[in-house]
């Protein structure tokens, strides 16, 4: 969700994407939903709590099994809690592969 006080190059876009978030040691995923994109973020809905500050890689899911999933380092800025252990959270862009 974009607010007024936000300054954006772009705005966000709405989606509803599969996504598949890697991170930590031992190797650790979640699935999520990506709900918006922008130039340098994402936002998602996870099926569990991942805390603030946490690196992931995340693959975004087309629907389109020909089509390579588009992949990016990201770090978790803020986190919402959502019902039924669910959260929402903010993701920053670091790379694109």
């Amino acid at each position: 969700m974009a607010y007024a006080y936000e300054k954006r190059n772009f705005e966000r876009v709405k989606s509803k994407t599969a996504v598949s978030l890697f991170f930590g040691t031992p190797p650790k995923s979640l699935e999520g939903v990506c709900i918006d994109i922008s130039d340098k973020g994402l936002g998602i809905d996870l099926e569990s709590v991942i805390p603030i500050g946490t690196e992931c890689r995340v693959k975004v899911h087309d629907g389109h099994k020909n089509s390579q999933p588009y992949q990016a380092l990201i770090e978790i800025k803020n986190t919402q809690p959502l019902p039924k252990g669910r959260c929402r959270v903010g993701a920053l862009i670091i790379e694109i592969f």
